[in-house]
């Protein structure tokens, strides 16, 4: 399933837990490490404020740790660029939910 689901009417976000109008988010991380890279993934439900703290924790990583070897200068900005249409797509479906 992709980020495109619509939402879920109060469904338990799993980053907070609480109940709350949740869309299905996928971000990803990127760490260079000169010579090889780690990614990191997240595919959860989750509410709009914890779709905000997600998205700038994965930026913010991802700009900091991210264009750190030669395959990590390609995929990093690949990377900012899938979350940044994951984002904008999720609070596109969640705009009518209180923040």
């Amino acid at each position: 399933m992709s980020a495109s689901a619509t939402p879920n009417l109060f469904g338990r976000c799993q980053g907070c837990g609480e109940m709350r109008p949740t869309a299905l988010i996928s971000f990803h991380r990127n760490v260079g490490m000169l010579v090889v890279r780690r990614t990191y993934n997240l595919d959860a439900e989750l509410c709009k404020s914890c779709i905000h703290k997600r998205f700038w924790e994965f930026t913010g990583k991802n700009l900091l740790l991210g264009p750190w070897g030669i395959i990590s200068l390609i995929v990093t900005p690949i990377y900012l660029l899938q979350n940044t249409g994951s984002y904008l797509a999720a609070l596109y479906k969640l705009r009518d939910a209180p923040p």
